[in-house]
């Protein structure tokens, strides 16, 4: 079982792991296609450390630009 957050109800959804349609290993990040019980959509849900710490870093770069 798996909790996912449905990003087009905005509810948590319990969903079993026959649910599952795909895992895909990136360098950064493992990606999870799921279908989604509250909506009936497939929905990709990234997960790991290195894909967050991406995210962070980007948001620091452009911290840093300066307005033209």
């Amino acid at each position: 079982m798996l909790l996912i957050a449905c990003p087009v109800t905005g509810a948590d959804v319990l969903v079993s792991a026959d649910r599952i349609r795909s895992v895909t290993n990136h360098p950064t990040h493992i990606a999870v296609t799921v279908a989604c019980c509250a909506c009936g959509q497939t929905h990709v849900h990234r997960t790991g450390r290195r894909w967050a710490a991406a995210g962070a870093a980007a948001a620091r770069r452009a911290e840093e630009l300066v307005p033209a």
